[in-house]
């Protein structure tokens, strides 16, 4: 009988307590070179890979992961996480999403693009949330901004310190964006591939895909260029 997989992304240094929660459960042989390790725990496969990431799958899925939760998630780690979906489309709308939440209620998020059944992630994200806001800039917002000499970047720096004020009014919760620096973000810390690092983030991107996705705008954006 095969069993859907349930993911939980855990940073590099965390890495090490996974494997300390495991360390009494029979050990497995790993089948790939992205696998640095593979347990038996109440009937499922454990595996973890050298990225942080750990699958779950087995008929107590569920069981297993509440238990590595609440192992390894006992105290909160509330933060803002933003992304953008759209950037490099040809069409449609430009998402910047953001989202307040605690990391360790928000494990099983990632990176959209590598994230299927979006909608049920997206319930996730809702379940768990403190907040979320989205900044939706329509096809012909681009190319108007764009003729006035606008960059997609300076678009996205203005949704995300837009977002980052509205969630974070007093300055009490750190803020991490997705990808490289943008201008004028003073204090936001910047994660390349945060999307698939951070499940704050990974949440980020979730929701903003999940907003694309029920746009109904499917515009063709005349000055699309493929960066900027």
């Amino acid at each position: 009988m095969n069993f859907l997989a349930i993911t939980l992304n855990f940073a590099i240094h965390e890495k090490e307590q996974i494997k300390e929660i495991f360390s009494g459960f029979e050990k497995a042989k790993t089948n790939t070179s992205f696998e640095e390790a593979r347990w038996k725990a109440h009937g499922c496969t454990v595996t973890l890979y050298s990225s942080g990431k750990l699958v779950i799958q087995g008929a107590e899925e569920e069981k297993v992961k509440e238990f590595v939760l609440s192992k390894m998630c006992q105290v909160q780690e509330i933060s803002i996480g933003i992304d953008e979906v759209g950037r490099g489309e040809g069409f449609g709308p430009l998402v910047v999403a953001g989202v307040l939440g605690d990391r360790n209620r928000l494990r099983e998020l990632r990176d959209s693009k590598k994230t299927g059944a979006i909608e049920d992630k997206k319930n996730i994200v809702s379940g768990n949330a403190l907040a979320i806001a989205t900044v939706e800039f329509s096809s012909e917002f681009v190319d108007m901004a764009r003729r006035k000499g606008f960059t997609l970047d300076e678009l996205q720096a203005k949704a995300a310190k837009g977002i980052a004020f509205a969630l974070n009014p007093s300055n009490e919760w750190p803020v991490v964006v997705d990808g490289k620096p943008l201008k004028g973000c003073n204090g936001f810390e910047f994660l390349v591939k945060g999307d698939d690092l951070d499940p704050v983030v990974g949440a980020a991107s979730v929701a903003a895909k999940s907003a694309r996705e029920k746009s109904k705008d499917n515009g063709k954006r005349k000055t699309w260029k493929n960066s900027g």
